[in-house]
This record gives structure tokens, sequence and C-alpha cells, in this order.
């Protein structure tokens, strides 16, 4: 009886106990999203010459502007933090095609430094999917309720 009023009254493991070593990681992966949708953008010529062999001209435009933005927007909002998994939620449809799609037309090899990086990103997305956002992000200090109950 003591054991289920111990567990019932202990107080909650969340993302806010992570060390502070998340955080860092968690903010440099937003940075580095939002960098790589910035690329992105500036070479538009290259992501259509990727991809063109595969589809057409107007959809490969939107694609290219809907995946800069996703990376832009999803990248700052994992940098503070705030919505963090749904963030990363949208990172995942366009990693895994650049996991599974793009990158391997190049060869899987050590040599090809962007098929590592891709899988060391969706890697470094699902762990922060499953730790959540970390002590210091917008989710912890402002989203998240806090109970009168629980030390401040």
């Amino acid at each position: 009886m003591n054991v289920a009023h111990d567990m019932q009254h202990s107080g909650r493991v969340n993302s806010a106990s992570n060390p502070v070593w998340m955080d860092g990681l968690r903010i440099l992966l937003g940075l580095f999203l939002f960098l790589k949708g910035i690329m992105f953008l500036e070479h538009t010529s290259d992501v259509f010459y990727i991809l063109s062999s595969s589809q057409d001209i107007l959809s490969l435009e939107r694609a290219t502007i809907l995946t800069s933005v996703v990376h832009i927007v999803g990248g700052l909002m994992i940098a503070f933090g705030c919505l963090t998994r749904l963030a990363l939620l949208c990172q995942f449809p366009i990693l895994i095609g650049a996991v599974l799609i793009v990158n391997p037309q190049r060869g899987v090899h050590v040599g090809n430094t962007e098929l590592w990086l891709s899988i060391i990103v969706t890697g470094l997305l699902l762990f922060f999917m499953i730790v959540g956002p970390g002590r210091y992000s917008v989710d912890n200090k402002i989203l998240r309720q806090k109970h009168p109950d629980q030390p401040s």
C-alpha cells in the first residue's frame, strides 16, 4: 500500500530534468536545420537538378520551397524549443527522403558525407522525439503548466 502511495505522489520525470548538454545539442540541431533551409533557397537549381528526373517542374518548385520553409521554421522552433515535438515530426519526411532517395543517388560509400549527415540528423530527430525539448525551452518555461504541489 505504501509503494502505491509513493508511486502516485512521486515527482514526475519530464524533459526538464535532462542534462544541459542535451539542450545545447537541440539548439545546434535547430540552427543546423535552419541553415540547411537557407542553403536550399540559395541553391534551388542544384535541388532541381537532383530531383528533376522523377518529377515535373511545378511540383518540384513547390517541393523545394516547402522543404526550405519546413527547415527554416522548424529549425527555429527546435532551437527555441517551441512545440519541439511537432517541429521534429515535420522534419522526418524530408530527412527520410534525403536518406532513402536523394543521397543514395550519389552512392552509398564512406565519402558521401551528405548521406551520413542525413542519417545522423535523422537519429538526432528521433532522439529528441523521445527525450523531449529539455530544460531551457519555450515548451518547458511557458507551455508546461506548473502544478501547485510541485516545487519550482
